[in-house]
């Protein structure tokens, strides 16, 4: 079955071919999932609305509310950005003692409507 979508892999690196490694589909789509969220709006010169603020809640009180706004943030971000999913759940987890808050997206392909999730490590929430 050939792929529906081709790109660069996430973290770049060179290939056997010297090109760069090549990721196709269901490992794309994570890739950029992943990239939407740790990217922070205006950190990227030419495109200041992309990305989305989970990061700065990193230093805000690891606590019931906390969770509700990364998932909002979250939410409203992939829909906006990553047409290629259907956005079924944000779960937020939060843990105290490893001072870290982990978002896990659940989704389906638009594509191939296979569902998938990807887990992603927002670092020192207090």
């Amino acid at each position: 079955m050939p792929a529906f979508y081709r790109g660069i892999a996430f973290p770049f690196a060179k290939g056997t071919t010297s090109l760069p490694n090549a990721a196709t589909d269901a490992a794309l789509i994570k890739q950029s999932l992943i990239q939407i969220v740790m990217t922070g709006r205006n950190e990227r010169v030419m495109r200041p609305e992309f990305g989305c603020n989970a990061l700065r809640f990193v230093f805000e009180n690891n606590d019931d509310l906390l969770g509700e706004l990364i998932r909002a943030e979250v939410s409203a971000t992939v829909e906006r950005f990553e047409p290629r999913v259907v956005l079924l759940d944000v779960l937020v987890t939060r843990d105290t003692e490893a001072a870290q808050v982990v978002v896990t997206l659940e989704y389906v392909l638009v594509a191939t409507k296979r569902q998938d999730t990807v887990e992603i490590i927002l670092p020192e929430a207090r």
